[in-house]
This record gives structure tokens, sequence and C-alpha cells, in this order.
């Protein structure tokens, strides 16, 4: 299923309503918040690492979702986002990017 299809789908099963770009974002702020309580936990609590590692992942596939949901709203491909998003980052890592 692309971006496209699967906004529709949440589209329909909502009758039609649109994804709302406030909520959607609002839902990813959520998310990343539990990704940031998973990765505490593993860092204060080594021994529990495997299983908050699987509500780390659970997590983010919430947030992909997500961020294909607000890519379709504001009518972006997401893998074109993803790759430049990719692209800027190794730009700042190696120092290129002037401010």
């Amino acid at each position: 299923m692309n971006q496209s299809e699967f906004y529709q789908a949440l589209t329909d099963m909502k009758g039609g309503n649109p994804e709302p770009l406030h909520e959607t974002t609002s839902v990813l702020c959520y998310e990343v918040g539990n990704m940031l309580g998973q990765a505490m936990y593993m860092y204060w609590k080594p021994q529990d690492k495997v299983a908050r590692l699987g509500f780390y992942k659970s997590e983010l596939i919430d947030a992909i979702a997500q961020l294909v949901l607000i890519c379709e709203i504001i009518g972006v491909d997401f893998e074109e986002m993803k790759q430049m998003g990719i692209e800027k980052a190794l730009e700042r890592f190696i120092g290129k990017e002037k401010k």
C-alpha cells in the first residue's frame, strides 16, 4: 500500500473526513515522546533493554505511519523527504552545512 492509498483508507474509515494536520502532528509528538520514554528506560535499566527495545520499535512504527500521513496531507512524497533528510544530516555531520 502506498502513502496515498494509506491516507485514502484512513479517510474512508473516518467517514470521508480527511485527517487534520494538527491532529496527525499531535499524534506524532505523542509517539516520539513514548520513544524517548523507552530510550530513557533502556538507559536507566540496561537489564530491561530487550523488552524495552520491543516497545521502542512499536512506537517507531507508529511514528513512521504518522510521518507518512503528514507527507500525504501536505502533498509531498515520504521517500523523497526521507532521502533529503538523510542528505541534509550527512552534510551537517561532515560540517558542510553553512548556517
